[in-house]
């Protein structure tokens, strides 16, 4: 028999607000692909560095070692967020904060609850290939995706990556049983 899935968030029920904590979801073939490409790139950016060290001063060089350290750093930083990254969010005194802990340059993103409109739960992959990448950070950089929907003006806001649709659909209620979220705020 089937055992019911459970869920991957952590949910901190506080007083006055709750607090979402979503752990990045893992990706076996990114982390093994992000590990074994990071040892092939040290090796490149050693050698290149050694060239340019040991007076190979080239012009070609030293445009492609810098171009390598950046497509370094971006594989870095989506195996950093693969291993520890979290997607925390948390409602509560008439505000929405969506942070991403592990997910370099990211800064937390706070709105107020009485502009969010139209709540909904939207499966991720209606959206076909759009997240085919989301996995490789860089080439998402508004890492506007998710199961979560709302309207804020006029831009529509996602968050929590990768979260199931039912389990999303559980949280939402419970953020509107504890009167964090109102019907306004569904409309």
């Amino acid at each position: 028999m089937e055992i019911p899935y459970q869920g991957r968030t952590i949910v901190e029920d506080n007083f006055d607000h709750i607090k979402i904590i979503i752990p990045a979801k893992k990706q076996q073939f990114t982390i093994v692909f992000s590990c074994v490409w990071l040892c092939g790139w040290l090796f490149g950016e050693v050698s290149v560095l050694r060239e340019l060290a040991g007076g190979g001063a080239q012009l070609f060089l030293l445009i492609w070692v810098i171009g390598w350290t950046f497509g370094g750093f971006m594989v870095f930083r989506t195996l950093a967020w693969q291993i520890a990254g979290k997607e925390i969010i948390e409602v509560g005194k008439g505000t929405l904060v969506i942070t991403k802990k592990g997910d370099w340059f990211d800064k937390p993103k706070t709105y107020d609850l009485s502009g969010c409109k139209s709540f909904r739960v939207q499966d991720g992959s209606i959206f076909g290939n759009a997240n085919r990448y989301a996995n490789f950070r860089f080439f998402n950089k508004d890492q506007n995706i998710g199961t979560f929907v709302f309207d804020y003006g006029y831009k529509t806001i996602r968050f929590g990556e990768a979260v199931d649709e039912a389990e999303a659909k559980y949280l939402l209620e419970k953020l509107k049983s504890k009167r964090l979220l109102t019907e306004k705020n569904f409309d």
